[in-house]
């Protein structure tokens, strides 16, 4: 804004003694000219450790009486530039300095009646021409203030408004962690209780094992042991993972993921059918992320999918894009409400019929690309399949 008010009075002065002939002191009028300058280009450089800002509405204020004065005192349509000045202080400073710039600027301007200036031509005078172009003064001079007006306040209003939206997903991302800290004071809860009757389960099933010789027919029931055993190591592995799962990765640092040992290892975890029924492509050769924690989520979003379609492709297309990658997951299945898309990513909110799934998948791979500084968008409509986009920023 001050940048815009200098270069209008540059303009006005060049348009006043080269168009029009009038003249003027330029010698001091440059001198102010210059001071706007410099004071603009030293707030410039020290930005936000400028110091009061009133300090420098109060400059553009002398500035501009001086300016005024040296080139028609009162009869200076410009004069209508304090506005300027009071509607910047306005929405930039307190109630109280508003008042002292409104005040300065109305005594300033009335001073100007009283020590008048030197006749410059630009006042209405007592001749026909001599009014016509004092209007056509009023007239440019209320263009120039309403257009520096207007594009102060929209420019202020979309910031306000990105500042609002900021703050939106700031306090939504402040509640999905409280809601993630919930989460995993539950899942420690949980994995305390059942260490002590899985290691219990587990010395219960050797023995059975170690028994089973020695009875008829034993040899299913060893069978039976080791298959207890076996699910029992995948409970501990599961109860291992819950940090990851959750989007914490604690004790994980990003590292570099080649995109083949992601594809392979959701693969693996898949059913024989669901395996053959998941496509993958990629544009770049590795990522970097916390390895369990991210194989996790891609499997959670993986098992979304095939839930969602029974006979369907998903699938996974991993492009370059500038500064990081996206993640696009594509199934064929029936798609999404309005309603559930809005909550899909809340936790526990699930469309499932199956009792052991708990609606906590697209939560935590929400919160884990957050926590990693990515964007994580849901399209989907009825009939059309869901598109998943992941977004995340990679070292370079």
């Amino acid at each position: 804004m001050r940048w815009g008010a200098l270069a209008i009075e540059v303009a006005s002065i060049l348009i006043a003694t080269e168009a029009l002939g009038v003249p003027l002191p330029l010698g001091s009028m440059t001198i102010l000219v210059a001071i706007g300058a410099i004071s603009n280009a030293w707030l410039a450089s020290r930005k936000d450790r400028a110091g009061h800002l009133s300090v420098f509405l109060v400059l553009d204020i002398a500035l501009l009486t001086g300016l005024l004065y040296l080139s028609g005192g009162s009869t200076n349509p410009f004069s209508v530039f304090y506005v300027v000045y009071i509607a910047m202080s306005a929405v930039m400073l307190a109630p109280r300095w508003t008042w002292a710039i409104a005040g300065l600027s109305v005594v300033s301007f009335a001073a100007l009646f009283v020590v008048g200036g030197p006749g410059t031509g630009l006042g209405h005078g007592a001749h026909a021409e001599g009014f016509q172009t004092h209007l056509y003064g009023m007239f440019v001079a209320f263009v120039l203030a309403v257009a520096l007006i207007t594009y102060f306040v929209s420019q202020l209003s979309l910031e306000l408004r990105k500042r609002e939206r900021a703050l939106a997903e700031a306090e939504e991302r402040t509640h999905r962690w409280g809601k993630l800290a919930s989460i995993a004071t539950l899942a420690a809860g949980a994995a305390h209780e059942l260490g002590t009757p899985l290691g219990t389960i587990a010395v219960a099933a050797k023995e059975i094992e170690r028994r089973a010789g020695t009875v008829p027919d034993g040899e299913a029931l060893a069978q039976d042991a080791e298959l207890i055993r076996e699910e029992l190591e995948r409970c501990r592995a599961v109860l291992d993972r819950m940090s990851a799962a959750g989007g914490q990765h604690v004790g994980e640092t990003l590292r570099s993921l080649p995109v083949e040992t992601l594809f392979e290892e959701v693969r693996r975890r898949l059913s024989d059918e669901q395996a053959r029924r998941w496509e993958t492509h990629s544009e770049v050769a590795s990522l970097e992320v916390p390895e369990e924690a991210f194989v996790q989520m891609v499997e959670n979003i993986a098992r979304n999918g095939f839930d969602e379609c029974e006979t369907g492709r998903v699938s996974l297309h991993i492009a370059d894009r500038d500064g990081g990658v996206e993640l696009v997951f594509t199934d064929e299945g029936l798609g999404m409400s309005e309603d559930t898309l809005k909550r899909a990513t809340d936790p526990f909110f699930t469309t499932k019929r199956e009792a052991d799934r708990m609606g906590l998948g697209l939560f935590l791979a929400r919160t884990l690309v957050d926590s990693l500084g990515g964007d994580f968008v849901i399209e989907s409509a009825i009939g059309r399949g869901t598109k998943i986009r992941i977004a995340l920023p990679q070292r370079s």
